[in-house]
């Protein structure tokens, strides 16, 4: 995987996609900051309960929103979940998690730049 936290390219789609729009792409960022802890803590309850598609479901809305804005590597922790998810495995995937949570601080500073910018 990039080391770089947002690839700019897609970045740049999506902000081509709405129009160049700064207003709404801070929107955009301002959901995505709000939203995906709560989908990690989605993903951690329900390996408490070891209901994987419930799991599945919250760490596949996390991969096509971290991809939407170019967070590449946070994608890609997400689809490795989504993954375990579709195949009832959640054995052990604590430290995936944990990795999702620091890439996605890495993410929301890299974004927060792009708000500002």
């Amino acid at each position: 995987m990039t080391t770089e936290t947002i690839d700019r390219t897609a970045l740049n789609q999506l902000i081509e996609s709405i129009g160049g729009d700064k207003a709404f792409l801070s929107e955009l960022i301002y959901s995505f900051s709000v939203d995906t802890p709560r989908l990690i803590e989605s993903m951690r309850k329900a390996r408490a309960t070891n209901d994987a598609e419930t799991f599945r479901r919250a760490a596949h809305s996390l991969k096509s929103n971290s991809a939407n804005f170019g967070a590449l590597n946070l994608a890609h922790l997400c689809k490795t979940l989504e993954e375990a998810g579709k195949r009832g495995e959640l054995e052990g995937v604590e430290r995936n998690i944990a990795q999702i949570e620091n890439e996605f601080e890495q993410v929301k500073r890299a974004l927060a730049k792009v708000r500002e910018g």
